[in-house]
Formats: structure tokens, C-alpha cells, sequence
């Protein structure tokens, strides 16, 4: 039976120091899918460090929630099949504002913190590029109103949990006309284009990263960056 040692920062230290030239790797063939209480397999190994979602009990390590077991080195985790939303910075997002207050809307993007909106990170009907004023933010319903669905992009993360969004794209904004479909956040892989046409369907698709999918009909997103450029 392997040795189990406690995960605190010198033993991770050490790990470190002796595997500094070791390639790091992680691959299906080295996961194993477990449930609550299974043991994991640590044969083989002279000494394990205990990660997230695993515990020892007697001699054994075994698993305190369902998922699959990564090894990274010496270290053996247990990844959640289902967990919230952990956002990264260039994520694409839709949320739904529940607040608007203090030059900022707040969005539910299902992850852990709620995400952040400030008026000088949207861009102003009929794009005008200037400072915000006072009436800018009197008028901030005007631009998005609580309820309302909106596609951004995440720009920083901060420590609390919640993120900095922004809209500052034509891409960005208001979405309506179309049917959200709410899936696992697992099935969306982070991708250069998140946008995505199919003509041979006549729908338009929006992915995001938190396991949101809009899709409309083709022509509802074009009107939609056009109504943009219109002042209210």
C-alpha cells in the first residue's frame, strides 16, 4: 500500500523539487471513473499526495464524490462529473440580469460567483465611444433591463469569485428570438469560434462555456447587431 502524505505546501514542495524534469501528463487511459466511497486503485506507487474529493479511510484512499480520478505526478484527485461553472478569462457566457444598480448589471452565469457588468465595459447605442455620464447611468435599463439574456465575454476574475464581463463587441449584447438550451458545461470545449452558422439548417448557434447554447434563426442575429447601431 502506498503511503498517503497530507497536501500542504511543503510536500507539495518537495513533489515539485522531485519531478521538476518529469513531463507532466494526464490521459484517458490513466483515468478511472469512480462513486462515492470507492476505493482508488494507488498500486504501484510509492507515495501519494491526497487531492480534492478524496479522503483516507483505514489504509485506503478512497473517493467523496463521483467522478473520474486524475494523476498528475504523485498527485490523485477526484474530478466532479457534475460542478459549477469555473470561469476563465475569454470565456463566452450567456446570463440572465437579475440587477442593475451602481453603473454595473449583475448575471447569473450559473458559476460560482455572479458575473459583473460595468457601464464602461458595454458598448452605447448607435456605438458611441465616450466617457459615461450621469445620464448613462440613469438610462442603464434602456441598454439591459433586469430578465434580460446577454452573450459576453469574460474579461478578469476576481477574488471573491465573481467575474468581469464586457460587451464592447457587435458580436456581444441583448439576445432574443431564439431558445436556450441549457446542457452540462463539460460538453462545451473552450474553441476559437463559439459563433457558429449552419445554412444548412438556417439556425445560428451561440456556445458558451458555462453550458448555455442559444440558437435562433439565421437571420434574428444580424437584425440583432443592426438594432444595436439604432440610438434608443
Amino acid at each position: 500500500m502506498a503511503a498517503v502524505l497530507p497536501l500542504n505546501s511543503r510536500a507539495v514542495t518537495q513533489i515539485i523539487d522531485a519531478n521538476i524534469a518529469e513531463e507532466v501528463s494526464l490521459s484517458e487511459d490513466q483515468s478511472t471513473f469512480v462513486a462515492v466511497g470507492d476505493a482508488i486503485d494507488v498500486s504501484g506507487q510509492d507515495a501519494v499526495l491526497r487531492g480534492h474529493g478524496t479522503l483516507q479511510k483505514d489504509a485506503h484512499l478512497v473517493a467523496s464524490l463521483c467522478g473520474r480520478v486524475e494523476r498528475v505526478n504523485q498527485l490523485v484527485t477526484v474530478r466532479a462529473l457534475r460542478r459549477r461553472y469555473a470561469a476563465e478569462v475569454g470565456d463566452v457566457v450567456l446570463g440572465r440580469v437579475t440587477e442593475v444598480s451602481g453603473r454595473r448589471w449583475v448575471l447569473d452565469v450559473g458559476g460560482r460567483g455572479e458575473g459583473v457588468l460595468q457601464l464602461s465595459a458595454v458598448e452605447l447605442p448607435g456605438g458611441a465611444q465616450r466617457r459615461r455620464t450621469a445620464e448613462d447611468e440613469l438610462g442603464m435599463r434602456s441598454v439591459f433591463a433586469e430578465g434580460d439574456l446577454l452573450v459576453a465575454e469574460v474579461q478578469a476574475l476576481h477574488a471573491d469569485g465573481s467575474v468581469a464581463l464586457h460587451t464592447r463587441a457587435e458580436r456581444y449584447g441583448r439576445v432574443g428570438g431564439g431558445s436556450l438550451v441549457k446542457v452540462p458545461q463539460e460538453l462545451v470545449r473552450r474553441q476559437r469560434r463559439h459563433f457558429l452558422s449552419l445554412p444548412a439548417l438556417k439556425v445560428d448557434v451561440i456556445l458558451g462555456c458555462n453550458g448555455c447554447v442559444w440558437v435562433s434563426a439565421a437571420d434574428i442575429a444580424a437584425k440583432r447587431v443592426e438594432a444595436m447601431h439604432v440610438e434608443a
